[in-house]
């Protein structure tokens, strides 16, 4: 076989599958010791003097001898590690290889865009203060050893990090020269800080008029509330999520999940992949605009439906809190979530429960008589529940087909054989961390799966080669160094 370097069709090098499927087989950890060798390769000396794009692919004798020579410089011996380089059409290239984002933003929102679209392939560089990403300090866990907070890790996988002081003239220039060879520009600054740094959208795109430009806001950039601080708490509060629950005195209740935060950056990196579609046919980027209270609302689609004509029987029911969608604790102290929807779905419950009487009760007749009796179920049901274990319930209502799952700790999630057997979760070794085991990539393509290459970056850990990439000498970093501008 024979190749030859063009851009169309990109090959990453992987360890030999001996005959199986491309990639097919690989553990986490193979596949991202290949991603790690590929990128290395592209971006070092040696590949980039013989690959004049950044991809590969097939028809040139050169490159293959080139690829096995960089492979054995890594330290790889020839007999145990076959050389398997694969187009796009059977594996292993994936969906944003080849799209460069930069990435400017902090905490968790705006720097979780950047980690789907680095999932995907893409080069995405978080570029810091010196001083590091405020979410290296936030801690809603233990922090990982040396104090840093292990939310850090997820969020900022396979991105290579840089610390620079964008706001010092010198910093603006890597940064601009930066942006002038990338496709994607993140940032979370708030309303009216980008244009005072030199960063808005006009003056980028003037730069680089194809540049996808995305910015996230807390709150929006317009109204009252949009120069204000923000966070998840408070965007669930001003939404509405927050008076969903509350306790028996009228306390609202949190939801327990960063529902913003954690929603914003899917649709950030949604409306990236459509700018990037787009460019495509006009030639041409877009701004993106994101707002994180926007995104608590939506989180909420289906419930935040006003109309002007409405059933006055159905007011004084509270639909979010009733009996069949319910948590109910067993004999042995744990707990089953019931999720009992329409009238067949209720009589399978009534005889996995024993409760057969209820079928024909014109009483529960239909869902809304339901909801408007929710106390009096929830009080039959608890009854019941309570004269069993959590598996014996289970074993139950799954021989009924009721739909219910056990209420489970945090720790038992990892091991859970539902999640074990569709490989949810994924392991990466982190240099100071050790092991890490964290959610993988929630969407599966089959021939671009995206995956975990590279762990967080350390603070400042790629900015030299980032730097040496654009162009920068030797000495004019470390006359950067000595101004402070990057670390």
């Amino acid at each position: 076989m024979s190749y030859r370097v063009c851009e169309n069709s990109p090959l990453v090098v992987s360890p030999d599958v001996s005959g199986s499927r491309p990639g097919r087989g690989l553990s986490n950890h193979e596949r991202a010791k290949s991603y790690s060798s590929f990128d290395k390769l592209r971006m070092s000396g040696l590949g980039r003097r013989h690959f004049s794009h950044r991809l590969l692919r097939r028809d040139c004798p050169a490159s293959r001898k080139v690829v096995i020579a960089f492979l054995v410089r890594l330290g790889y011996s020839q007999g145990s590690f076959g050389l398997a380089v694969y187009t796009l059409e059977t594996f292993q290239v994936q969906a944003l290889e080849g799209v460069r984002v930069v990435e400017v933003a902090q905490v968790w929102a705006a720097p979780g865009a950047g980690m789907y679209l680095a999932d995907q392939g893409a080069d995405v560089i978080k570029v810091e203060p010196p001083w590091g990403d405020e979410a290296r300090r936030l801690l809603t866990q233990p922090p990982i050893a040396g104090g840093e907070s292990r939310a850090f890790l997820a969020i900022n996988r396979n991105k290579r990090g840089i610390a620079l002081d964008i706001a010092h003239p010198q910093g603006q220039d890597v940064l601009y020269r930066l942006v002038d060879q990338s496709d994607v520009f993140i940032h979370n600054f708030r309303p009216g800080v980008a244009p005072k740094l030199g960063y808005d959208y006009q003056t980028l795109s003037r730069r680089n008029p194809r540049l996808v430009y995305v910015e996230v806001s807390a709150f929006g950039q317009h109204g009252p509330y949009a120069r204000r601080r923000g966070y998840d708490l408070l965007f669930q509060s001003l939404s509405g999520i927050l008076s969903k629950r509350r306790t028996a005195e009228g306390t609202p209740i949190a939801s327990g999940v960063w529902v913003a935060d954690a929603s914003t950056p899917i649709a950030i990196a949604y409306g990236v992949t459509l700018a990037l579609l787009a460019r495509q046919r006009t030639g041409r980027g877009q701004r993106v605009e994101a707002a994180l209270l926007h995104m608590a609302l939506a989180m909420q689609t289906v419930d935040m439906v006003r109309v002007e004509r409405e059933n006055p029987q159905q007011f004084g029911t509270d639909f979010s809190a009733q009996a069949l969608y319910s948590p109910y604790r067993c004999q042995d102290g744990r707990f089953i979530q019931l999720a009992v929807i329409g009238d067949q779905q209720f009589a399978a419950m009534c005889r996995a429960l024993e409760l057969e009487h209820l079928i024909d009760d014109p009483e529960f007749g239909d869902s809304l008589k339901r909801a408007q009796r929710s106390q009096e179920l929830h009080e039959l049901i608890a009854g019941i529940v309570a004269t069993r274990s959590r598996d014996e319930w289970l074993e139950t209502l799954e021989r009924h087909d009721v739909a219910a799952a056990p209420v489970l700790e945090r720790n038992e999630v990892f091991d859970h054989p539902q999640v074990q057997a569709n490989g949810m979760f994924a392991t990466q070794e982190h240099p100071q961390a050790g092991r890490v085991d964290m959610v993988d990539v929630p969407v599966r393509l089959s021939d671009t799966p995206g995956g975990l290459r590279r762990p967080a970056p350390l603070l400042g850990q790629h900015t030299q080669e980032v730097l040496e990439e654009l162009g920068y000498s030797q000495e004019e970093l470390q006359r950067l160094r000595a101004m402070k501008v990057i670390s």
